[in-house]
């Protein structure tokens, strides 16, 4: 299951596809973590916050194919056609945007996050390949909004790496892509961008495998499939307020420990249209990930419950109105729900109301392959 540094790190993965998770240990405490750290950052810092907005919008110029041939790979399938016939103007955190088709052997573990990213609106989808402990290396999907243009790559400094060139990439479904490259790249890159629809890009990053990268890039980018698609998600949450407003769906799958994934839904009470650290600053997160039995207090999934809610071992803790509660074991799956204070009743209340079915422990992600 995730560990605590682990979730952390893939609230941020998007910003820069280089930290997705790695193993799958505890959840709930991973997440309280990760909101202890976003509050800190939030009192201490929203300069930081805007640093890292500016830092993932830099518009990137050179975007238009050079005069060269296109990249060589493989021969080029038959065109699909996109599915999404416009440029998306609202990023929904509950629809699937994007799938993956073909992918290297190695996966480790798949993520999707839809909505409101650190990195602003938009869709991410990422295959991790790396090993618990090493940097990341996968192939990395991003769809960004209606004129919004993909940003340069984080240096490891945190800086935004510099343009080099651009040269033609494949045709992608039904039009031109290009490869982009960057100066500072540490291992082997290829960034390869396209119209997924008119007015908006589509990017594939692979970093850090084996071969050559501008193929794997190619090639994924070839086979992914887009629509628009119900979040799959392992319960229903009912009773979430009117005036919260969902922004961020999430589903993360390890596919080297048998039934270990992570699903979850944040909200917040702010407008579409606020600053994005505005929406972040309050909000309440519901997550689901399977019941794993661990009775050593020394490993490292291991959570002492303080309290029962309605019969379930149960982990909560809080103050100011701010609460972060675990359940263990319900219907064999474990549910975190943090609440900024927006919860009339608070965590307990809002537990209550969730619809878990029998089958919930037999639930899948949509990124099973």
């Amino acid at each position: 299951m995730l560990d605590e540094t682990k979730l952390t790190h893939l609230m941020r993965a998007e910003v820069a596809a280089s930290e997705p998770p790695s193993t799958v240990l505890d959840v709930g405490r991973a997440m309280a973590t990760g909101r202890r750290q976003r509050r800190l950052a939030r009192s201490a810092g929203a300069a930081m916050v805007v640093g890292v907005l500016a830092a993932a919008g830099l518009t990137i110029p050179g975007l238009v194919a050079g005069d060269r041939p296109p990249s060589a790979v493989e021969p080029a399938a038959p065109d699909r056609a996109t599915g999404l016939p416009a440029a998306l103007t609202v990023v929904e955190p509950d629809v699937v945007y994007v799938r993956f088709g073909w992918l290297p052997d190695g996966v480790r573990h798949l993520q999707y996050q839809s909505g409101l990213l650190l990195s602003g609106r938009g869709v991410y989808l990422g295959a991790s390949f790396n090993e618990t402990g090493e940097p990341w290396r996968g192939v990395a999907v991003s769809l960004f909004p209606k004129g919004a243009q993909p940003p340069a790559p984080q240096l490891d400094d945190g800086s935004a790496a510099t343009l080099r060139g651009t040269h033609a990439g494949p045709n992608l479904h039904g039009g031109p892509s290009t490869f982009v490259s960057y100066a500072g790249a540490q291992r082997s890159e290829a960034i390869l961008r396209w119209r997924y629809a008119p007015d908006g890009w589509a990017q594939v990053r692979v970093l850090g495998l084996p071969g050559d990268p501008s193929d794997a890039a190619a090639r994924a980018a070839r086979t992914l499939t887009f629509g628009q698609e119900v979040l799959p998600m392992p319960a229903t949450v009912r009773g979430v307020p009117d005036t919260l407003r969902a922004i961020t769906g999430e589903v993360v799958l390890d596919l080297h420990e048998p039934r270990s994934w992570y699903a979850g839904m944040t909200w917040s009470p702010e407008p579409p249209d606020a600053d994005p650290g505005r929406q972040r600053a309050r909000t309440v997160s519901v997550g689901f990930w399977p019941y794993r039995q661990i009775r050593d207090p020394n490993e490292k999934g291991y959570v002492d419950p303080n309290t029962t809610l309605d019969g379930h071992a149960a982990q909560l803790t809080g103050e100011g109105g701010m609460e972060s509660l675990t359940v263990y074991d319900v219907a064999g799956v474990n549910v975190s729900i943090n609440d900024d204070g927006l919860l009339p009743g608070g965590s307990r209340a809002l537990f209550r109301r969730l619809d878990i079915g029998p089958d919930a422990a037999r639930w899948l992600p949509h990124l099973g392959r």
